[in-house]
């Protein structure tokens, strides 16, 4: 009995008319998986340039001046900064795979 259900259950189901729902639910699928993936590429983008006329830039580039020197001769921190566009690197060459 257990072979018997175990070959009836290893093969394909035949066709079964569904007057095209499953295209139509596919359909929908994928354009719902294409929306939200604009979605979460552009809505930090969006909310940062809304947000980009309201800071203080003329503080940010005294800062970024005094601390660009001290990232420059930091080994630590460009070992860091390079192991983290590696590894974002790989993780998108992975997802692209």
């Amino acid at each position: 009995m257990s072979d018997d259900l175990d070959i009836l259950l290893a093969q394909p189901l035949g066709a079964i008319a569904d007057d095209g729902f499953s295209a139509r639910v596919t359909a929908k699928v994928e354009r719902t998986a294409w929306w939200r993936e604009r979605a979460t590429l552009f809505a930090p983008v969006a909310a940062v340039a809304a947000l980009v006329p309201f800071l203080p830039g003329e503080e940010l580039t005294a800062v970024a001046l005094k601390l660009t020197p001290v990232f420059a001769q930091s080994g630590a921190i460009a070992f860091a900064l390079a192991v983290l566009a590696l590894t974002l690197t790989f993780e998108r060459r992975l997802s692209e795979a």
